[in-house]
């Protein structure tokens, strides 16, 4: 999957914040992580420079940043499928009492103009970093390209007086192979609300202390 089609997608979700994000494929930054050795794997919370969220990331996920766009990718090629699933970050700064139902609502209409043959598969609201959430999953096709179908799995929540929306992204009918990295990352994404910036863990305030942009962290000494 090239970058320049990633980048035609994200323009359809990223229809509420601003542009589109070029994708660096250079080494990642736990390369070198000490826990590997002692757990088997190699667990890494990343923190968002600006402190507004932290997520979980699974082996193999690597982080593009752009300080003067309020959206962060996410993106990993499977090694042994070779296929590529995206994932996003993306924040707006809301008004006082925004409720999450009507944010997801104009969300998804704002998606909608823009992705053809847009079709939900499902709708469901849960939690998600401590605060209620509106999860959609859906699927459209490519401009330009009616044979090919991208699945979205997004959630939809609002912390304070910032919104987020937490995408997943990939090909339909590759589900299965990312699955478990998805739910990894949404079960470690911790939402800040303005003032809570730089704290990691679930819901911000339930952290012990702050941390570095992209330091390692052991997830298991984190509470969720």
């Amino acid at each position: 999957m090239s970058r320049q089609r990633w980048s035609a997608r994200a323009a359809v979700l990223g229809a509420l914040v601003l542009g589109t994000l070029a994708l660096d494929a250079g080494s990642p930054a736990w390369a070198k992580n000490p826990w590997e050795e002692l757990m088997g794997r190699k667990p890494r919370t990343w923190a968002d420079p600006q402190g507004r969220f932290s997520i979980d990331l699974p082996l193999g996920w690597q982080a593009q940043v752009n300080p003067e766009q309020p959206v962060v990718d996410f993106w990993k090629r499977h090694p042994d499928h070779g296929a590529v699933a995206h994932a996003s970050v993306q924040m707006k700064s809301v008004p006082p009492g925004v409720k999450v139902a009507h944010y997801a609502l104009h969300v998804n209409q704002d998606v909608k103009k823009s992705a053809p043959n847009y079709r939900v598969l499902a709708e469901q609201r849960l939690d998600l970093s401590g605060v209620p959430a509106v999860r959609t999953v859906f699927t459209y096709n490519e401009r330009g390209n009616a044979a090919l179908v991208n699945e979205v799995d997004q959630f939809v929540l609002v912390r304070g007086e910032r919104a987020f929306v937490l995408t997943f992204e990939y090909a339909a009918g590759a589900r299965p192979i990312f699955e478990e990295d998805f739910a990894y990352m949404a079960h470690g994404f911790a939402a800040n609300a303005p003032g809570e910036e730089g704290v990691v863990g679930s819901g911000g305030g339930k952290s012990r202390r702050k941390i570095r942009e992209g330091e390692m962290i052991n997830p298991d000494v984190l509470r969720y």
